[in-house]
């Protein structure tokens, strides 16, 4: 088992998969080229992981591929494509599965796109906790709301490249307990998602908060 416990500065053996696949119709499109402060909502993305010291990130685009690399050009990232937009996010995440090897890593962990402001701590500790227990799936709780990134062992690499559910991952993360640590933590970023204007304007205000902590109290 691998010990990473105060070891701040090591690299994870771990590969993140962002999804960045979706349309975004509901709002428009492009939602992930939005600004968020002085980047974009795929850059918050990317560069929260990417301050983890992760050892691989992958990001699975689809119809917004080419805006989306020139956004991510900066990071030494892989891209993995998939040709159906109207596809659900199993799919993406098979996509970014399939140009992953699973011997290379100890863990892999999803993060859809739309999730931007998941706290670079709030990963490390998710991936520390599961190396930590007997677990096999890794995800947040903020106040008493399951959130994300989900985490898995690479032991599940080929239970989930061929899961099939029309709900999507949701029964694999949700089904045995006795495989599933959910980590309290106090993130508001792991269910701080964008589906629509109102989640958008959640996003800035908690943005600014985080970069005015003296105003957190104020509203």
């Amino acid at each position: 088992m691998t010990n990473l416990q105060g070891q701040s500065k090591q690299i994870l053996p771990v590969t993140a998969i962002v999804l960045a696949a979706g349309q975004g119709s509901r709002m428009g499109g492009g939602k992930l080229l939005l600004p968020l402060g002085d980047k974009t909502v795929i850059e918050q993305t990317v560069q929260s992981l990417f301050s983890v010291a992760i050892s691989d990130l992958v990001v699975v685009i689809g119809v917004y591929g080419l805006a989306i690399k020139h956004q991510l050009r900066k990071f030494p990232i892989r891209f993995a494509f998939n040709p159906e937009p109207s596809s659900d996010m199993l799919e993406s995440i098979r996509c970014g599965l399939r140009i992953v090897n699973p011997d290379d890593i100890e863990a892999f962990l999803l993060l859809p796109a739309d999730i931007p402001l998941v706290l670079p701590e709030t990963v490390r500790t998710l991936v520390i906790s599961l190396f930590g227990s007997d677990k096999s799936i890794a995800l947040p709780s903020f106040h008493n709301r399951r959130g994300h990134p989900v985490v898995f062992r690479s032991s599940l690499y080929e239970q989930v490249l061929k899961f099939r559910s029309p709900q999507g991952i949701r029964p694999l993360v949700h089904g045995d307990p006795s495989q599933i640590l959910l980590v309290e933590v106090e993130d508001e970023g792991v269910i701080a998602d964008l589906d629509n204007w109102d989640d958008y304007r959640r996003l800035l205000k908690l943005w600014a908060k985080r970069r005015n902590p003296t105003h957190l109290g104020g509203d």
